[in-house]
């Protein structure tokens, strides 16, 4: 009789229930071990894959400072030197032209203001976001036209204007 008087006890339900809360508790935790490390891995992956994503050095930061060269992005920083409104020709700091297509839906700012591709004049100097086609032309998705003075004339790189 004693165990079925405890198992019938108050005690016995306090037990329980404090088990039971326990057990939440811990899966509640566990559920945010899951989450925290899955934000982590992605910031790291994130991380590890910037310099790639963006133009940064083969193996790592440091490299750069080697003497290494940057990788050659999908992107392009030049001077615009033809304008079709929905392709430009663009010669690159490496003096290699690159086609840059231009979509509806392409953002293209001069400072704060968004401009039409109409706006955008031989010689201004651009920077271009995108991604390659099939054919290796890059498929805008937002140009930003960089001030004539930038950079300036004696910073290695410098593109002169076409003449």
């Amino acid at each position: 009789m004693e165990l079925k008087e405890f198992f019938g006890s108050k005690k016995f339900k306090i037990i329980i229930v404090v088990f039971l809360e326990l057990i939440v508790m811990l899966l509640i935790f566990q559920v945010g071990v899951f989450v925290g490390y899955k934000k982590a891995s992605f910031s790291y992956q994130w991380g590890e894959n910037y310099y790639k994503n963006f133009a940064g050095p083969h193996n790592s930061f440091m490299d750069n400072f080697m003497g290494k060269q940057m990788m050659a992005p999908h992107d392009v920083f030049g001077t615009v030197i033809k304008n079709e409104n929905s392709s430009l020709l663009v010669r690159g700091m490496d003096n290699v032209e690159k086609i840059v297509l231009i979509g509806a839906d392409t953002v293209i700012n001069r400072f704060r203001d968004n401009i039409g591709p109409a706006d955008l004049k031989i010689n201004d100097k651009i920077t271009v976001i995108g991604s390659p086609d099939n054919s290796g032309r890059i498929e805008a998705k937002f140009i930003r036209v960089v001030p004539r003075d930038f950079p300036a004339t004696n910073t290695p790189g410098y593109i002169p204007p076409v003449q």
